[in-house]
């Protein structure tokens, strides 16, 4: 069990830290500049607190009421920055080898760590020979090697392609939790998120906001709420009326057409998930079971995220939206930031909360697709 509560400043910025991890993957998931790599940094004893307490298990890593600070070398801890930090004289082999016991026996463990995140045959070479991909699982397995007490990562598969990265969370869950221990893994990508994590915990400004299973993402009731503790999705708060022929979402700059014959009228929260909105073709009719749910925007920021895209739409009445598809589907697009775009919201994807009532319609989690839609 990975215990850390921890106060820490770098110039301005404050840091805030409190979490427990046990043998399961804690996901730190937050924005660029939130405190995730100066977090992992901490507990690997690389930056020390200005107070606080860190254990792991029975040992106590840093105290600063009992003034231990344990270092680096001695925490147990298995660490994959971004920067990798690999030799750039050894051959990936050596790399690996580096982390275990010198001799024959040490170089067969590194050659089966190697095997294990896809790089036989690359045993001879030095890291300016090997992509950026490549480095990463050198140093990937370079650090489990060693086989740690606590497994800290930071963006470890950002340079990889999907296939290879789909393959590399598996076998890295595996590798979690055949070793059963404390997992805690910095990442902004969903699928990174949804695909590894037992745990999330939400990083704002510093401090660690919110934590929750990764589970309630997908729960009825509380997956709005989760989603938008990340950072991630479009809640609006507002009234439900009806109108003839069902119901109707009225909020301070959005209204929505409602889908669903057990609403009643009164205040009500509503939520779409990015994945859920789909941008249109322009000049081409609109399949009239939309409804009313459409909307002029214009791209505010696009983030690439591996195999989707994450388009922040700012609509013509200043509302900004939230929308991801599959990077095929937005290439055909051709969007860029500037770009104005029509979107809808199909009454079905919307989820509505009133009271202490739920009312949530069914979805599934592909990805939007961008449709032709008919005449």
């Amino acid at each position: 069990m990975l215990r850390a509560e921890f106060r820490d400043a770098a110039g301005t910025f404050s840091l805030n830290v409190s979490m427990e991890v046990g043998a399961e993957t804690a996901v730190l998931f937050g924005r660029s500049g939130s405190g995730k790599s100066l977090t992992l940094r901490s507990l690997a004893g690389l930056r020390t607190p200005l107070e606080g307490k860190i254990s792991l298990g029975e040992r106590i890593l840093f105290s600063s009421a009992e003034k231990i600070d344990v270092p680096p070398r001695d925490r147990k801890v298995g660490l994959l920055f971004q920067n990798l930090a690999l030799f750039p004289h050894m051959t990936a082999l050596e790399n690996v080898a580096y982390a275990l016991p010198q001799g024959k026996r040490g170089r067969a463990r590194a050659g089966e760590w190697l095997a294990r995140v896809k790089m036989s045959g690359f045993e001879d070479r030095h890291p300016d020979k090997l992509s950026g991909g490549q480095r990463q699982r050198v140093a990937l397995a370079r650090a489990l090697a060693a086989e740690p007490e606590l497994l800290l990562l930071d963006e470890p598969f950002s340079a990889l392609d999907g296939p290879l990265r789909r393959s590399l969370r598996r076998e890295l869950r595996d590798i979690r939790r055949e070793a059963g221990i404390p997992m805690v893994y910095v990442t902004h990508q969903i699928e990174d998120l949804c695909s590894l994590g037992d745990r999330v915990t939400v990083m704002k400004e510093g401090i660690t906001a919110e934590s929750f299973p990764v589970g309630r993402l997908w729960e009825r009731g509380a997956r709005g709420e989760a989603w938008n503790a990340l950072g991630w999705g479009n809640l609006f708060r507002g009234k439900i009326v009806s109108r003839e022929g069902g119901f109707r979402f009225e909020g301070n700059t959005v209204c929505l057409d409602l889908d669903g014959g057990s609403l009643f009228p009164g205040e009500g929260l509503v939520f779409v998930a990015p994945d859920r909105i789909r941008i249109l073709y322009p000049d081409l009719p609109v399949d009239p079971d939309l409804g009313t749910n459409i909307f002029t925007a214009a791209v505010e920021e696009i983030i690439p995220l591996g195999s989707s895209v994450r388009l922040y739409l700012a609509a013509e009445d200043g509302t900004m939206w939230q929308a991801e598809h599959s990077s095929g589907a937005y290439e055909t697009l051709s969007l860029h930031q500037g770009s104005p775009v029509r979107f809808a919201v199909p009454p079905p994807s919307v989820e509505v909360w009133m009271g202490p009532r739920i009312c949530a319609p069914e979805f599934t989690r592909n990805r939007a697709e961008i449709l032709p839609f008919r005449s």
